[in-house]
């Protein structure tokens, strides 16, 4: 049985957990292999007999960029999936949400688990010496609860999977949360307008010693550096240039000057070198 963990993740909470689903999976001597969605051909997904697939929510769904790969798989059989998500606040009915979007695109989605971690969009307007971002920098992530009920509950069904000796799997989507309808819509237009307000507002101060990192690992390829950094309208708000800028020169207006920049949360995220 073949395993593909794909992910996408802007400042490194999915990533994290990503890796922590490929080291148990691989002490059950699974064929596992672990990529950024950036780095892999949508044409080469159907390779695989199962799918993991991470990503964080944003406004109660996928990343946009990842809805667009999503809508690029041609699934020439059925595939079996199994979803993770990590979130700061609240999911409404994202997991039901996409996963009707991946039956659609041929896919069998057999399990869903979500994982909240620290809101990387949050962290940047924080001072770093603030109550919130001292408790983040002191947890071990390594040994959080949540993490490991989640990594423990994929590597079961991918063992079950393993057991089931052909049996036909069928597709299991979450019930209906009633009262996320009316939040994942009402946080869905909230997104969207800080969203419109924010991206404009993306600069590169005097620190800036374009190194080109920002270009190099911005996945929707909206930042151009020249003269000066360029910033484009096609910005989803990952966050992966602001955390990620060496000189923490990239900058939301003024209220992040000088805040706090989330590396993951081992500290050492670094999209570049994936």
């Amino acid at each position: 049985m073949k395993i593909l963990i794909l992910y996408f993740s802007g400042t490194g909470n999915t990533c994290f957990i990503a890796e922590k689903i490929r080291d148990e999976l691989c002490r059950g001597n699974y064929d596992v292999q672990l990529s950024a969605v950036e780095t892999f051909p949508p044409a080469k997904v159907d390779k695989f007999d199962v799918l993991i697939l991470g990503y964080p929510v944003y406004a109660c769904d996928m990343p946009l960029f990842l809805q667009d790969y999503v809508n690029e798989l041609t699934l020439p059989r059925t595939q079996k999936a199994i979803l993770f998500s990590t979130m700061g606040f609240y999911s409404a009915n994202a997991f039901r949400k996409i996963g009707r979007r991946l039956i659609r695109k041929g896919m069998v989605p057999l399990h869903f688990a979500e994982v909240k971690m620290p809101g990387s969009d949050g962290l940047v307007f924080m001072g770093k010496e603030s109550r919130y971002v001292m408790k983040v920098r002191s947890t071990n992530f390594n040994e959080a609860a949540m993490i490991k009920k989640a990594v423990a509950e994929i590597a079961g069904v991918v063992a079950n999977l393993g057991g089931a000796n052909g049996k036909r799997a069928e597709a299991k989507l979450p019930p209906v949360k009633w009262s996320g309808w009316i939040m994942g819509g009402l946080m869905s237009l909230i997104y969207k307008l800080v969203e419109k307000k924010m991206k404009r507002k993306f600069r590169a101060d005097e620190q800036c010693i374009k190194c080109r990192l920002c270009e190099r690992i911005c996945p929707s390829r909206n930042i151009a550096v020249q003269e000066e950094v360029i910033f484009a309208d096609r910005c989803f708000l990952c966050m992966r240039c602001i955390n990620q800028c060496p000189t923490e020169a990239i900058q939301i207006g003024a209220k992040t000057q000088g805040k706090f920049r989330w590396k993951g949360p081992d500290g050492n995220y670094s999209p570049a070198k994936r």
